[in-house]
Order: structure tokens, then C-alpha cells, then sequence
């Protein structure tokens, strides 16, 4: 026999809040990292990584070299080009004896991987045309993908942020911006969503500066040399930037390489460097 429940407007409430928790995805975090006046709130996190490149070597506990390969059929990664000097990781990017562009890079896959969390780096950067300077994470998810199922919850390739130098030469600026990228390489897959809408000019290069990004269940944050509301370059949420936030672990890629989207390289302005001063992660408690 069907039975009919009438229930308080107090208990649809509560019901409804149960059955909210119960369905919720525990393979995304609960944050409270974001105060309300839009800062980070940096005591909501514990400190995963760090390295602040006081060795003159390679740490291998916590790096490894990017694999010495060709990239954007433009150039080629070269272990000899990274270099560790006054407590900085270095990318020197030049031409070898035969002329050919060459820049380097270093990573964390197999070593160290994190979901979610605060990224921190502090680095400095010299201007030249045709060069393209990036901090990212990617996980083998996005490597692998063969499919696609049209989100990056599986896995995706997170750049926190790309500088181009020459990539608006007319106006005397470096394009500037972060991107989510999903689906896998294959062509045709790939699916693509950045921010570019801010530009550095000629008073960032040389000095060094900071880059915080915050990935957490609502997408991804870009602040530049502060955690305040005023720092805040980018706000990328989740559901536009991927159809859903990456909930995978990532490794870090530092690295500099050559590109058409860069401009003409012009060699009078190599060798350029990538000096990283400090990399730190962070969790949330």
C-alpha cells in the first residue's frame, strides 16, 4: 500500500543536507583556504616541498632533467643548459655550436605529485624574442589519454603560467597568462581553455618576483608577488576551465623552449636566462 509522508519544512531541510553530504565527491577536498576580502589564507596550509637550490648540483631526492628531446619543432631540450648558481636554478637558453636553439627543464614525475594544494615559485626572467618561459604541472592522465571523456577531473595539464616575451612585439609587451588543458595530445581530442588577458612590460625582467597558485574544488587561482585580493591575476573556475577540476596528482615542469607563438628568435639577444630562486608546495591541513 503507498503510504504518504508529510514533512515539516525543518525536516526537508535536514534531509536534503544529509543527503548533500552523502553524495558528496571525497575525492575533492572541503577548502576554507580563501579569506573573504579574496586573500589566501597561508595558515590553511602545511608545507609539502621545498627547494631553494642552495646546492650547486641537481637534488635528485627531489628533480630530474626534462627529457633531452625536440620541442615545438623550434628547438631542443639540453641538460647542459641547466646550470645551479648563488642559490638559483638556471635555464640558459642560446645556440649551440651549430646554430641550433637550445633551453632545458627540469621535473618531479616519479619523485613527487600532489593533487590540489599551493603552489609558490620565485624566479626572474630576461627579456628576449622567440622565447617562452613556463612553470606547469601535468599528470599521466593527460599523457595517456587515448579517449577523452570531456573533462580534466581525470587528469589534465595545469600551465600556471607561460611569459612570451615576444609575443606582442608591436606593443613592447610579453604575453602573460595560465591554461587548463584535457582530453590528451592526440589531435582532435586536445581540448584547450587559457587566460592572456594581462601583459608584463619591460620593468619585470631582471628582478625577481613570486607567482602563488592556488589549485582547489573550485578551479585555479594566479596571484603575483602577494596573496592579497589585490595580487590576484587570474580566477579560473573549474566548471569553464575544463568542465571540471583536475582531482589528480601532478608533477612540476620548470622550462624554457622556443616557439612561433614567441616571435622571431633573435639570436643578438641570447643567451637569456631563467633563474629560479625558490620553489615551495603546500597542502591544506
Amino acid at each position: 500500500m503507498r503510504k504518504s509522508f508529510i514533512f515539516t519544512a525543518l525536516t526537508a531541510i535536514l534531509l536534503a543536507a544529509v543527503l548533500s553530504a552523502c553524495t558528496h565527491d571525497k575525492t575533492i577536498p572541503n577548502y576554507k583556504n580563501i579569506y573573504a576580502d579574496g586573500s589566501i589564507n597561508l595558515q590553511n596550509f602545511t608545507l609539502t616541498f621545498r627547494d631553494d637550490f642552495d646546492s650547486e648540483e641537481l637534488d635528485t631526492g627531489k628533480w630530474r632533467y626534462s627529457p633531452e628531446i625536440e620541442r615545438q619543432k623550434a628547438g631542443w631540450w639540453k641538460n647542459e643548459c641547466s646550470s645551479f648558481k648563488d642559490g638559483n636554478y638556471i635555464i640558459t637558453c642560446r645556440l649551440d655550436k651549430d646554430g641550433n636553439p637550445i633551453s632545458g627543464g627540469i621535473q618531479t614525475n616519479g619523485i613527487f605529485e600532489q593533487a590540489f594544494g599551493l603552489y609558490h615559485i620565485r624566479f626572474k626572467i630576461d627579456k628576449a624574442d622567440g622565447l617562452w618561459y613556463a612553470f606547469w604541472l601535468l599528470c599521466d592522465g593527460m599523457e595517456y589519454d587515448k579517449t577523452g571523456d570531456g573533462s580534466a577531473a581525470d587528469g589534465a595539464e595545469l600551465d600556471i603560467f607561460e611569459i612570451v616575451p615576444g609575443a606582442d612585439k608591436a606593443n613592447n609587451r610579453a604575453d602573460f597568462g595560465t591554461s587548463v588543458h584535457w582530453d590528451g595530445y592526440i589531435e582532435g581530442n586536445l581540448k584547450s581553455k587559457s587566460d592572456f588577458s594581462k601583459h608584463l612590460y619591460d620593468d619585470f625582467y631582471g628582478k625577481y618576483h613570486d607567482i602563488w597558485y592556488l589549485w582547489d574544488k573550485d578551479g585555479y587561482k594566479l596571484y603575483l608577488d602577494g596573496t592579497s585580493r589585490q595580487n590576484l591575476v587570474y580566477d579560473l573556475p573549474g566548471d569553464k576551465y575544463g568542465n571540471g577540476v583536475c582531482s589528480v596528482p601532478c608533477y612540476m615542469i620548470i622550462s624554457a623552449e622556443y616557439g612561433i607563438w614567441g616571435g622571431t628568435l633573435d639570436p643578438s639577444q641570447l643567451p637569456a636566462n631563467f633563474c629560479v630562486d625558490l620553489v615551495e608546495v603546500y597542502q591544506e591541513k
